[in-house]
């Protein structure tokens, strides 16, 4: 019985080990465009260039071509010139969207301000505890925020796929999900009896990480998205959407138990969708 499960659970592994890697070829080969990601840099995209998105982490973006999908601009801004078109959203958390008259942008633009830290830092020291955590929540929400963005803006199809996937099969995805949640010790500790499965545990834990934010992000975009469509909104984008439900789960986990056990659930319903659609790529 105990050899039946250690192979049950080692097959599952790897499984779940090739759909990532396989999601990471599908990824590559998804596109001819390239997709521009810098960190601490500027991305410039030329008046001859055309680009599938261009992400820059504590940089600015300057647009002068064609961008099929989202511009993103974390502690920079993004600035679109005359001959700029982009497809997607655009957005910038810690800095300001300068358009040009000629510049077009069919999606959504969106600019999160982000507070000084100087003013927290002195809130923070002369408030006491109270105030230390609320700054720490704060800070935790801007930067779920702005890795919302960045998911988005990098795997818009996928988080697609398993919303989808999320809202068609609610109870399947979360009993899934809560199995996957309560093996993911059980497999970590079967992985070191052997010295391959000693070598597959830092792959095992990155594998788990993933899935969990993929998942709780796919389970915000639908939150969101159906918080809009309760008030008659509809048909706004991705980006919008999957960041208004990250603000209302941050808003429900501030109460202790009810927070915790909703958080619970969207965690398990997206771990649960993730592995259904391997990583969304089915």
């Amino acid at each position: 019985m105990i050899k039946k499960l250690f192979s049950l659970l080692l097959i599952l592994t790897l499984i779940i080990s090739a759909s990532v890697a396989s999601f990471a070829v599908m990824k590559g080969l998804s596109s001819e465009l390239q997709s521009v990601v810098k960190m601490g840099e500027n991305i410039t995209i030329p008046k001859d260039g055309h680009y599938k998105s261009a992400v820059a982490i504590g940089g600015s973006v300057v647009v002068q071509g064609h961008v099929v999908e989202s511009v993103v601009a974390v502690g920079g801004s993004v600035y679109l010139n005359d001959t700029a078109v982009v497809n997607g959203d655009v957005v910038a958390v810690g800095g300001k969207i300068i358009k040009s008259a000629g510049a077009t942008a069919t999606g959504d633009t969106v600019e999160v301000a982000m507070p000084a830290m100087t003013p927290m830092m002195a809130f923070f020291t002369s408030g006491g505890m109270l105030q230390g955590v609320i700054i720490f929540k704060l800070l935790s929400l801007i930067g779920f925020l702005a890795l919302a963005i960045i998911m988005v803006a990098m795997f818009t199809p996928q988080l697609g796929k398993i919303s989808s996937s999320v809202e068609k099969e609610l109870a399947k995805n979360f009993l899934l999900g809560l199995l996957l949640a309560v093996l993911i010790v059980p497999i970590a500790l079967l992985l070191m009896i052997s010295v391959i499965g000693i070598v597959l545990i830092p792959v095992w834990i990155v594998l788990v990480a993933a899935a969990g934010f993929i998942g709780y992000f796919a389970g915000a975009h639908l939150l969101g998205k159906q918080a809009l469509h309760a008030f008659k909104v509809f048909n706004k984008s991705m980006m919008v959407e999957t960041l208004l439900g990250v603000i209302i789960l941050a808003l429900v986990g501030l109460t202790p138990i009810a927070g915790f056990l909703v958080k619970l659930i969207v965690i398990c319903c997206g771990l649960g969708a993730v592995y259904q659609t391997r990583f969304g790529t089915k």
